[in-house]
């Protein structure tokens, strides 16, 4: 029997994410894998900024940054009644090398979303990210990856988990002894399933079947310019239109009518209708998909885990699905070397519960009230394309309504915004809590959010500064952090120390000292003079030992 540290069940986005942060550590692990290949359907289509900077320690994202949509292709979004019909709005945002550009030019605003991380949202396919993904867990020596393999059952005890995979090409079963098991296995999740955990929130919401489909004419066959999505909002065509490259390769994903199913629907027929002409195209691939909003109820239940979408259901509106999910990897990730490691108890691991479930329904409730909004605006038929009075006022009247959807793209407050704020391995400072908005993130270092991105050169953000571990910043320009590696030293838990002298991240940060913990969330800030022992105890989890005790 293979004995290993952690089995992953699902090798897609986010167990493949699993598999990167916990290789990226040293950590053993083996990731199964049903599919023998990357499912070539897009899926997600923007790797959100937070995501992006997992990546970047991974060093995944610049494989990312160029594989979508060209980066000197305008970043602009369309709600239409139908791609032969009439705009009813429209937004801009800065593509990639705009991105680029703004903060060499050194005007603008210091504060504006461009330097909230170092990255706006990446289009591009999802299946472009398991393949970046793949190709570095395969690098990974400590990382057993076996595509084309099941997890079949498993029984749990008090120290472990111990499943049965199965080769699906030969059907050759192994039997595996691990001691955590993480079900990655999307949302029909066999590990949910078999743990028997609930999960809340509103199922059913809307049906879709998804067209993959390359049409080489398709921007010549309407008459607007270039968009990286477009909302057709006439109900017999509404959903979304999906770019992947300039304007070759897209996904229609139609909101299915009442009585009707997926395979019903002629691909090529749905995608002329929306163009309202005959154009050449070749149907790629068509899946169906449900939109949910719902969270389990409880993130693990003993030695067994739940991340993405085996935790969360979403609708897509907003992007907050993979990307939450990537979030859990990561923020497990380092727990889960805690305690197989030894620097931290068992207890650790219950605090992937309390910070990730408040997330989880944070953000399908997020996604669902963007869902819901542009629903409601998918409720006409040709009465929206009338080129009489009332006609014009529809539009008018949306289109204004429209305005106030904008969040749907322009989500750095529901990525970057999130908060632990009933955490106990991180120590209040005090401070009043930023207003928690969808659109706008408020930079802080207030313990329980994320520590905030600043250049500290034109190449290196700080968070480059974070390594595995625990990172203290020390901007007391007096070597103050010295006597906190020594107590880290004595505690056993891995700490690095990092002198910066730059006013504008101290000035960011607020305090002399700043901890940040090892998936960059400040944990504590304040000054030398507190009591070091105690403060590693507490974000380390030890406290939580001596409260079980």
């Amino acid at each position: 029997m293979k004995n290993v540290p952690v089995l992953i069940a699902g090798g897609a986005s986010v167990g493949l994410s699993m598999a990167a942060e916990l290789g990226w550590r040293g950590v053993p692990c083996l990731l199964v894998e049903q599919r023998a290949e990357v499912n070539p359907h897009p899926r997600a289509n923007a790797v959100g900024n937070r995501t992006m900077e997992y990546f970047r320690r991974w060093g995944v994202d610049e494989k990312l940054v160029n594989k979508g949509i060209p980066a000197n292709y305008p970043a602009d979004y369309y709600w239409v009644s139908s791609m032969h019909g009439h705009p009813l709005h429209r937004i801009s945002m800065l593509s990639y090398e705009q991105l680029l550009n703004a903060r060499a030019s050194g005007e603008a605003d210091p504060m504006a979303e461009m330097y909230w991380s170092p990255y706006l949202k990446t289009i591009v396919g999802q299946q472009h990210v398991e393949y970046a993904l793949k190709d570095y867990v395969q690098t990974l020596d400590c990382v057993d990856s076996r595509f084309g393999w099941a997890l079949r059952e498993f029984e749990q005890d008090a120290d472990g988990v111990t499943a049965s995979i199965e080769c699906l090409e030969s059907g050759r079963v192994e039997q595996i002894r691990s001691r955590f098991l993480v079900g990655c296995d999307g949302g029909r999740s066999l590990v949910r399933s078999q743990l028997d955990v609930p999960m809340s929130g509103r199922s059913n919401m809307a049906r879709f079947v998804s067209i993959y489909f390359r049409c080489p004419d398709f921007m010549q066959a309407h008459d607007f310019d270039h968009g990286n999505i477009y909302f057709p909002l006439r109900k017999e065509y509404a959903g979304f239109l999906l770019n992947w490259d300039g304007g070759t390769l897209w996904t229609y994903h139609l909101i299915l009518p009442e009585g009707k199913e997926w395979d019903d629907i002629d691909p090529a027929a749905a995608v002329c209708a929306l163009l309202g002409k005959q154009v050449p195209l070749e149907v790629i691939e068509v899946q169906p998909w449900t939109a949910h909003a719902l969270t389990v109820d409880q993130y693990s239940v003993g030695n067994v885990f739940l991340a993405g979408d085996a935790a969360h259901k979403f609708t897509p509106t907003g992007g907050l699905g993979m990307n939450t999910g990537v979030g859990d990897a990561v923020e497990l990730g380092w727990k889960l070397e805690a305690v197989i490691k030894g620097w931290a108890p068992p207890q650790l691991l219950a605090t992937y519960h309390t910070e990730r479930h408040p997330i989880g329904v944070r953000n399908t409730l997020e996604a669902a009230d963007n869902f819901d909004k542009l629903y409601s605006v998918m409720q006409y038929g040709p009465e929206l394309d009338a080129d009489d009075e009332a006609g014009k006022a529809l539009r008018q009247k949306l289109g204004e309504e429209l305005q106030r959807q904008e969040k749907i793209l322009a989500s750095s407050g529901v990525l970057l915004g999130y908060r632990y704020n009933d955490t106990p391995i991180c120590v209040p400072d005090g401070t009043p809590e930023p207003l928690d908005d969808p659109r706008r993130y408020v930079p802080t270092a207030r313990p329980g959010h994320r520590a905030p991105h600043v250049w500290l050169t034109p190449e290196t953000s700080i968070l480059d500064l974070f390594g595995q571990g625990f990172t203290l910043l020390d901007f007391s320009g007096e070597k103050a952090g010295c006597s906190w590696a020594q107590h880290a030293q004595l505690l056993g838990v891995p700490l690095t120390v990092q002198e910066i002298s730059h006013t504008g991240a101290k000035e960011l940060y607020g305090a002399e000292l700043v901890l940040v913990r090892p998936d960059m969330m400040v944990s504590w800030r304040g000054d030398a003079a507190e009591d070091a022992a105690a403060i590693l105890q507490t974000v380390s989890g030890r406290s939580l030992q001596r409260e079980a005790a």
